[in-house]
């Protein structure tokens, strides 16, 4: 039980300070796959539960700010760098889609499942602008 819960004192502690969306997406998949092997959501002590929960609120609150950020640049710099916006906001909707996972298996209805989607929203979307433009008048 002691090795048990360092570990997942540790996944928990990468996931409350890591800003690479990439790797963010693979400690919520650990996380979830260690929770598998451990005997599901009801074997976590109380502490580990507690405090995934306020590493994913402060995960959560950390992309919305940077895509708040970005959406408030003016459209002629995103579009100078809309593939890496795009690669960007790709990796951090991986993360949130495993950290929606995570939260699934939590609880079926967990109430941070609508942050997950409302942070989803603030994206560019810059995959949906429309390419056919640059060359019209």
């Amino acid at each position: 039980p002691n090795m048990v819960n360092a570990t997942f004192n540790q996944i928990v502690h990468c996931i409350g300070t890591e800003t690479d969306p990439t790797f963010l997406s693979s400690l919520y998949r650990c996380f979830s796959e260690c929770m598998r092997v451990a005997g599901g959501p009801h074997s976590l002590p109380q502490e580990v539960h507690d405090a995934v929960i306020e590493a994913t609120k402060r995960q959560l609150q950390s992309i919305a700010d940077r895509r708040k950020s970005r959406a408030g640049k003016p459209a002629t710099e995103l579009a100078d760098d809309r593939e890496d916006l795009m690669l960007v906001e790709e990796m951090e909707d991986f993360a949130l889609e495993d950290m929606a996972k995570m939260l699934t298996t939590l609880e079926q209805n967990h109430s941070l499942l609508i942050a997950v989607g409302s942070v989803r929203e603030l994206g560019l979307h810059l995959d949906q602008w429309e390419s056919g433009d640059e060359g019209e008048s």
